[in-house]
């Protein structure tokens, strides 16, 4: 049976920021540095290290930041085409209304941040 897997590659620079959203079902892996990432409405962060993973659990926008300079692999699979459903026009909306919530936050220098 065939697999699809859509991949994506960040390299992260000390202290920059990346704002995912949709990141539901998503891996993050981190395959060089640390990294710092902060979930909409979940309790605790969460710190990986070279080879460690993470699955995003729910469509919540996630912050990730560079502790150091980092290697981020996002990858998101599927068993058959049919089981990835396409960005409909109501998912397409509420990301756009959504996309303000983090987007000031990833503007500013990393050393307001801490």
């Amino acid at each position: 049976m065939a697999k699809i897997v859509q991949e994506t590659r960040y390299e992260l620079a000390d202290g920059e920021l990346l704002a995912l959203r949709g990141a539901g079902g998503m891996a993050l892996d981190c395959r060089a540095g640390e990294l710092w990432i902060t979930v909409d409405g979940l309790g605790e962060d969460i710190i990986l290290g070279p080879g460690r993973r993470w699955l995003a659990p729910s469509d919540a926008p996630v912050v990730v930041s560079a502790l150091k300079d980092s290697l981020l692999v996002a990858s998101r699979s599927c068993d058959r085409p049919a089981h990835c459903p396409p960005r409909g026009r109501a998912e397409w909306l509420l990301d756009r209304l959504l996309r303000w919530r983090h987007a000031p936050l990833a503007a500013m220098p990393a050393g307001l941040l801490r």
